[in-house]
């Protein structure tokens, strides 16, 4: 792919220059800390309150519910971020004249589209591995048993999901010069596939399988791996990426 690396340097670039990656990072680590301080105090102080009596009502507090109340929140508002970076990465470009400009260069189209998913991929793994080390550490601290290694398979099946969430959104965003369009139909996209995976026969195939095999392997359940769900994951990705490519080299840039 011709000019790729200096294609994805400006990207890293633009991502920094426009916080993005600290703004990204900000939100995981705000999430990866404060779930397991909720998780732990919140019935604590709704106790003393004199609220509820919640040693009657609700069991205690457990570090399987710290970690997957911190992925079960970043898979809904991690994902809604996500989009929000990735809807401008070609629309705005496209729309201010910049994308005409530099592929005007010796550059080709496919490396226009996959330096633009390097970079907001990139930002998407440095929060994910923040959010991950800071979410378990704390739950570390706060409760006695700690699962590290499931915690571990659930945070890079999410990675694997949030990367999905990236591919559809920029696919959207080469078809439309609008970032409000191709953000709402990158969304209605991603949440579409995840109820999708409540279907018979085939929702064990679909993206949203990969999250419920990452609670699974969390809670130290015998589930079966959904191994076709996350060759079908990657598989959509490469089709966005693709449908992306050719869409720009037929439209007017």
């Amino acid at each position: 792919m011709k000019g790729l690396m200096s294609l994805y340097k400006k990207e890293l670039k633009e991502q920094l220059r426009t916080n993005r990656i600290i703004i990204v990072a900000g939100v995981f680590l705000f999430f990866g800390i404060s779930l397991p301080l909720m998780t732990r105090y919140l019935p604590e102080i709704l106790e003393m309150s004199g609220a509820i009596d919640v040693g009657s009502v609700l069991p205690p507090p457990t570090a399987i519910q710290s970690l997957a109340g911190y992925v079960s929140n970043m898979l809904q508002l991690g994902t809604l971020m996500i989009i929000l970076v990735a809807m401008g990465a070609i629309a705005k470009e496209r729309e201010s004249g910049t994308a005409a400009l530099v592929l005007s260069k010796p550059v080709d189209y496919s490396a226009f589209v996959v330096a633009k998913f390097k970079a907001v991929g990139l930002t998407t793994l440095i929060g994910v591995i923040l959010g991950w080390l800071v979410c378990w550490g704390y739950t570390v601290i706060l409760f006695e048993e700690t699962p590290a290694l499931g915690f571990l398979y659930q945070n890079v099946l999410m990675l694997a999901y949030l990367s999905l969430a990236i591919a559809v959104t920029m696919l959207f965003s080469s078809f439309f010069r609008s970032q409000l369009a191709a953000g709402a139909l990158g969304l209605v996209t991603i949440v579409v596939l995840s109820l999708a995976s409540n279907l018979p026969w085939v929702g064990k195939y679909l993206p949203g399988e990969l999250i419920s095999w990452g609670n699974s392997l969390l809670m130290g359940e015998s589930a079966d791996a959904a191994w076709w769900a996350v060759v079908v994951t990657i598989a959509l990705i490469v089709f966005s990426l693709f449908l992306a490519w050719t869409i720009l080299k037929r439209k007017e840039v």
